[in-house]
């Protein structure tokens, strides 16, 4: 009977360190169960949300290389920058991290050029504008309040159907620091002539110019003026210094014959004196002439002016994350947007469009100015490029071009704008509603609206200060700059 108690009482004890051998496995079991299920995605998400951080900081940092271009018009120069596709495990920082199993799944990502939408985005402008022109040029009659540098000051003197010695006829024109003086100005040759005249005793002057001769004759001396024609002639003071004195602009001018002169004419020195804003008053000083004067601009006025669509372009990343939201960042227009599987799109730096509003007194209309700034910086339409992958790639940009919008430089230059941004992309159409009204709002822009064309284009219409567009009070400043785009990867895939 001993014998048999001692041996259960062995067996016994074997079974109980099995138990606890089960017991230790469950538990490492639950607790990698629980890591897997909890810490991998964790650490999953912490490294993914660093990894968009990264991404937004690489895009902070191209868009200010674009801007470091365009602002230094460094045309026909290179920029690269560094973008990472994923995490790559880069970011995983896990106890169990040596394990693949216990690590979380790298996330990758694509990179594209140009392949946010099917059809182009683009930007419209259509305003009421005074336009750089070559062959239409815009004219404003003397009197008249200088706003822009002046390409001409024309001054019209017709000429009487009579001229003769008595004809002296005058025209003043002054702006702020300089007056001039057109006159019509005989010219006559002067001679004395000798007569006889009968008198008893014969007259006597100071000077014995008379002389008495037999039978009561006298010979007494005649003044002769002899006219021979009449000068356009110019006088020009500046800052009461007379630099130019009866200077003869025309000849021996012909009666009943209308003669122009341009003040805006170097051989004058007037052009860096007539700068806006002044004034420049033309009035007869002289006798009866008729005169009048205008000032000519090398633009004309445009309604509607409507440029050619501007292709936007853009750069974007679009996230491929395993454990945290999937994003897509772009870069478009000069601004740095997001958009997140919510449908949501926002911008983390705004686009290269502002608005701005002087309003300096509610009685003077000329001084309530909105500015307009548009730069159009857009990525080349032909560029195209896709990588993806989980490894770093790299972008080369160049500034291939800046063009001026023909917008006349100046005080103010239109009376309503309306900037549009056509997509099909119906979160961006939204954002870019949401970015206007609150740049509008905030800037204080007394009189806009909003709204839509078709299906695709979202719009802004900027009245400025007087809601009835019949004042210039909207100076536009505009421009467009293209950037030709390559993208390189290092491994992944390249289209």
């Amino acid at each position: 009977m001993a014998n048999m108690y001692r041996s259960s009482r062995h067996r016994e004890d074997g079974l109980s360190e099995v138990i606890g051998f089960v017991l230790i496995l469950g538990l490492i079991v639950v607790v990698s169960s629980l890591y897997l299920a909890y810490g991998v995605p964790a650490q999953g998400r912490e490294s993914e949300i660093l990894h968009m951080n990264e991404v937004k900081d690489q895009f902070v940092s191209y868009k200010l290389s674009l801007d470091s271009l365009f602002n230094n018009n460094q045309v026909d120069t290179t920029v690269s920058n560094s973008f990472t596709l994923g995490t790559s495990g880069g970011f995983t920082q896990g106890t169990f991290s040596f394990i693949p199993i216990l690590s979380p799944v790298n996330s990758g990502g694509t990179f594209a050029i140009n392949e946010r939408t099917v059809e182009p985005e683009t930007l419209n402008i259509t305003s009421y504008s005074l336009i750089y022109n070559n062959s239409v040029k815009y004219k404003v009659d003397l009197p008249a309040q200088v706003n822009y540098t002046p390409n001409h000051v024309y001054v019209n003197i017709s000429t009487p159907a009579v001229l003769n010695q008595n004809g002296i006829f005058g025209v003043t024109v002054n702006g702020t620091t300089w007056n001039t003086i057109i006159n019509l100005t005989p010219r006559v040759s002067f001679y004395q002539n000798y007569v006889y005249v009968a008198t008893n005793p014969c007259p006597t002057s100071p000077n014995g110019s008379v002389l008495e001769i037999a039978n009561n004759k006298c010979l007494v001396p005649i003044n002769i003026y002899n006219y021979t024609r009449s000068d356009l002639t110019i006088t020009i003071t500046k800052g009461n210094i007379v630099t130019m004195q009866n200077y003869p602009v025309y000849e021996n001018v012909v009666p009943g014959i209308t003669y122009t002169l341009d003040l805006m004419d170097d051989a004058y020195g007037l052009k860096s004196l007539t700068t806006p804003p002044q004034y420049i008053s033309l009035r007869n000083t002289l006798g009866s002439i008729t005169a009048t004067g205008n000032i000519t601009y090398d633009f004309t006025e445009m309604n509607p002016y409507t440029i050619s669509p501007i292709p936007l372009g853009s750069i974007e990343y679009r996230a491929q994350n395993n454990y945290w939201i999937p994003q897509n960042y772009y870069y478009q227009m000069g601004g740095v947007f997001l958009g997140q599987m919510e449908g949501n799109v926002t911008y983390k730096l705004p686009p290269e469009i502002t608005f701005s509003y002087a309003n300096h007194t509610d009685t003077d209309p000329s001084k309530n100015i909105v500015t307009v700034n548009i730069n159009a910086l857009t990525i080349a339409p032909d560029n195209r490029g896709v990588v993806g992958g989980n490894s770093p790639i790299q972008i080369k940009s160049t500034l291939t071009n800046i063009t001026t919008m023909p917008f006349v430089k100046g005080t103010v230059n239109t009376k309503y704008i309306i900037i549009g941004i056509n997509t099909t992309s119906n979160q961006s159409r939204e954002m870019w509603k949401n970015y206007f009204g609150y740049t509008a709002t905030v800037a204080g822009i007394p009189h806009y609206s909003q709204g839509t064309v078709g299906t695709t284009e979202t719009f802004i219409r900027i009245n400025g200060y007087d809601e009835s567009d019949s004042l210039y009070d909207i100076n536009v400043i505009a421009s467009n700059a293209t950037y030709a785009t390559t993208v390189h990867g290092v491994g992944g895939i390249v289209q």
